[in-house]
Order: structure tokens, then C-alpha cells, then sequence
């Protein structure tokens, strides 16, 4: 009886433990990431695999990253941005060559913080690069086009050596995506299919990659990644994307210089600031593509510092552009 207790307590113990390591291997730098993997499942030996992974300073202090690592010489990996004022983002970017290897790859990427004290997250990516199907192109780029058009592209998808495959359903990740697929050829040797992929109308401004599954009766393909990148571009954007104050005093003036871009010339109306002051030093009636801006930041006599700048416009389907202000009352 007591030689059982032992045993049961042993167990509870090591859980316990097991349970305190989970919790301790998570920190405050990994919780900046919007994901810590991405498994790109089985891929076309060839092609270079992409992924972004996105990190956001939602802290007060300020996020420094001194280096970034990989444990194998088939990726490659760096930080967009290495210091982050709070509310800025940034993305450390991931390219794996899978001509560097066959069958599945696991690789570990480390990113180490220097700021606001030391700390080292590990991410990791993995792919199975196969010889036995092929697409051409082996990405669907869908280019860089305006907001409300739509846009279209097609790849050639082959199956090597099953000649028997069958392609089911076709997955896209993204609902701004319509995906068609139809078999255009099959021999002793392989099949051979069409994909076609259209963007939605609807799609929002930005930098977009997404991917298409595949998926077939095969047990040794049971799907098929391919990988979808655009660009959609506003009628009105700005530089930089956020306006940085940093710590100011009350009743001191900040200024900074704001550039505001068009698809086609507009007039700027008015400027005004959310939560603060805001004026336009270099006001202009003329109606131009890009506008060069100074602004004036100040925060109201209550001490309230700006959270955004609006800007008013007759621009053609975005009349209004709000770009966020961070900074904060020194004491």
C-alpha cells in the first residue's frame, strides 16, 4: 500500500514539474509573436518557401532585437525591423530553399531580444519537399493592383509517376480567394491539372500571402500546398504608417514630416488630431499625387496626447486617411 502511495505521488510530482517547465519555457518575448511555427506541409522540391512571422511591441518600453539565427544553412532569416517603439510591428522573415533537401525538414529559427532585457524565442518552420509532382509557376503571384479590381493567375500542377491520382476538393486559406481546378491531361506516367485562382474585389489594402490545398486520393500526396502572394494598394496611403512622439511634456511641440500618396491627384480639406492637437504648417489648395506634409503635435491644455491624425480629402473612395500617433505625457 505505501509502495503505491510512492508511486502516485512520483506521478503527481513529475506532472506537476512537467506542467512548471510548459509554463517557464513561455516568455515575455514570445508572447510579441502572432505565431511561434509554420508548417508548410508537402511541398514541390525547387521552390523557395516564405512566411512572415509577425511580432507586436504591445508593451510601454521599447523592444530591441540584436540577432536572429537558424539552425540550418537552407534558411535564411532576419528581422524587418529591429527595434520597436510600443505599438509598433515588424516580422521576422523566413525563406527555406528546398533544393537544399528531400523528404521532411524541420528547422529552428532563433530571434534574441536585447530589449528591454535579454531574452532568445525559438521558432520553427518545416517542409516535406518531394520529386514526385511539380507546378509551374511555382508561386501564384497576383501582382500589384488597386483596391476594388480583381486579378487572376494559373498554375500548371503535375503528378509524377501516378498516373491513376485524382484530385479532389481545392482549399483556399483566404475567403478573398475563388479557386477552380480542372484536369487537363493524363498519361501512362503522370496526370496533369490546371489551377486558376481570383481575387475577390473586396480584398483589403496590404501585403497579402495566403496558400491553396490540393488535396487528392493519393496516400503518398494527400495534398498539395500552393502558395498565393499580392499587393493591393489604397487609394491613399501614408509614410511613415504611424507617427512617433516618443515621451513630451505638456504644452510642448513636436513636429514631423508626413507623406501622403494617391492613386491620383486630391486635395487635402482639413487636418485635425484625435484626442489632441494638431496643425498643418505647410498648408496647400493644390490637388496633387503626393502630398509632403509638417505637422505640429502637441498634446490639449488637459494633457492629452494625440492618439491619431485624421486627414480630410476628396480623394475617390477614401475621403478620410487616419494615421495613429504613439507617445506619451512625460510627468
Amino acid at each position: 500500500m505505501a509502495m503505491c502511495i510512492r508511486k502516485i505521488l512520483l506521478v503527481l510530482i513529475i506532472q506537476v514539474m512537467g506542467s512548471a517547465g510548459i509554463q517557464a519555457s513561455s516568455s515575455w518575448a514570445d508572447g510579441l509573436f502572432d505565431e511561434l511555427s509554420k508548417d508548410f506541409g508537402i511541398v514541390s522540391r525547387g521552390v523557395t518557401l516564405v512566411h512572415k512571422f509577425r511580432l507586436k511591441n504591445d508593451s510601454s518600453q521599447p523592444v530591441g532585437i540584436s540577432s536572429v539565427r537558424v539552425s540550418c544553412g537552407c534558411v535564411s532569416a532576419s528581422a524587418l525591423k529591429t527595434f520597436l517603439q510600443p505599438g509598433e510591428e515588424t516580422s521576422v522573415v523566413a525563406r527555406m530553399d528546398s533544393t537544399r533537401f528531400r523528404g521532411v525538414k524541420t528547422v529552428t529559427i532563433y530571434v534574441h531580444f536585447n530589449k528591454p532585457k535579454s531574452e532568445e524565442v525559438r521558432l520553427w518552420i518545416k517542409a516535406n519537399a518531394r520529386d514526385d509532382f511539380s507546378l509551374s509557376p511555382d508561386m501564384l503571384d497576383l501582382g500589384v493592383i488597386k483596391q476594388g479590381q480583381s486579378a487572376q493567375a494559373t498554375s500548371v500542377v503535375k503528378f509524377h509517376g501516378q498516373p491513376d491520382l485524382i484530385v479532389g476538393e481545392v482549399h483556399p486559406e483566404s475567403n478573398y480567394l475563388v479557386c477552380k481546378i480542372r484536369e487537363t491531361g493524363r498519361s501512362e506516367n503522370e496526370s496533369t491539372y490546371e489551377l486558376t485562382v481570383s481575387l475577390r474585389k473586396d480584398v483589403p489594402p496590404g501585403v497579402w500571402f495566403s496558400d491553396v490545398w490540393i488535396r487528392t486520393d493519393s496516400a503518398q500526396i494527400p495534398q498539395v500546398r500552393v502558395p498565393v502572394t499580392l499587393t493591393v494598394e489604397a487609394p491613399l496611403n501614408a509614410t511613415p504608417g504611424q507617427i512617433q512622439l516618443g515621451q513630451i511634456q505638456g504644452g510642448m511641440e513636436i513636429q514631423r514630416r508626413l507623406v501622403i500618396r494617391g492613386l491620383a491627384p486630391f486635395h487635402i480639406s482639413k487636418i485635425e488630431g484625435v484626442g489632441g492637437l494638431v496643425n498643418l504648417t505647410n498648408p496647400t489648395k493644390e490637388a496633387k499625387s503626393v502630398h509632403v506634409l509638417t505637422l505640429s503635435v502637441q498634446p490639449d491644455p488637459k494633457g492629452k496626447v494625440p492618439t491619431a491624425v485624421r486627414i480630410h480629402t476628396d480623394a475617390k473612395d477614401q475621403a478620410i486617411l487616419e494615421i495613429p500617433v504613439l507617445g506619451e505625457l512625460r510627468p
